[in-house]
């Protein structure tokens, strides 16, 4: 799945995009919408969250712990499938894949981390001054087709793009 980050003014433009995206197929459960103005989340009725610390939305830092036990376990099945079972050169080379695990988990936690860090304080940047932000999780056959609607809403501003991958919408 891939996840749409758009901003718009207020939560009447974002009522209506929803309303668009809905009309698409996209259900309530992959369209969360950020803004400081709680009750008016809740009686323009959508989904949503005043703060994005409250969610689990961005998640690079889970991507990359995930990336980095896949490595692990390809680099420790490789080792396994070419070295003798009880042999002392696959108790190294398990050794080896371990520490590079280490290594590659520390720089991708740490590059997430400051990625996590950056969007945060971006997206808080614009909740602060007003603005609504508006998350949409789409299947990639889906995605051309709401960006395109989007992009024809005056409305509706792209911010990015990401991978929705270990980072649910919250319920």
């Amino acid at each position: 799945m891939k996840r749409l980050f758009y901003a718009t003014n207020n939560l009447d433009d974002a009522e209506s995009i929803s309303d668009e995206v809905h009309k698409l197929g996209i259900d309530d459960h992959h369209f969360y919408v950020l803004s400081r103005d709680e009750n008016g989340i809740k009686s323009h009725h959508l989904h949503g969250s005043s703060n994005i610390d409250k969610t689990d939305i961005i998640a690079a830092k889970k991507r990359a712990k995930m990336m980095a036990s896949g490595a692990l376990a390809i680099m420790i099945a490789a080792v396994a499938l070419s070295t003798n079972a009880f042999n002392s050169q696959l108790l190294w080379a398990i050794f080896a894949a371990i520490c590079a695990y280490v290594v590659i988990s520390f720089i991708l936690l740490i590059t997430g981390g400051s990625f996590d860090g950056y969007f945060k304080s971006l997206i808080n940047e614009r909740l602060d001054s007003g603005e609504v932000i508006i998350i949409i999780d789409v299947e990639k056959a889906q995605s051309k087709k709401v960006e395109r609607q989007l992009d024809t809403h005056d409305k509706a501003q792209f911010l990015a793009d990401s991978s929705n991958l270990a980072s649910p919408i919250p319920d």
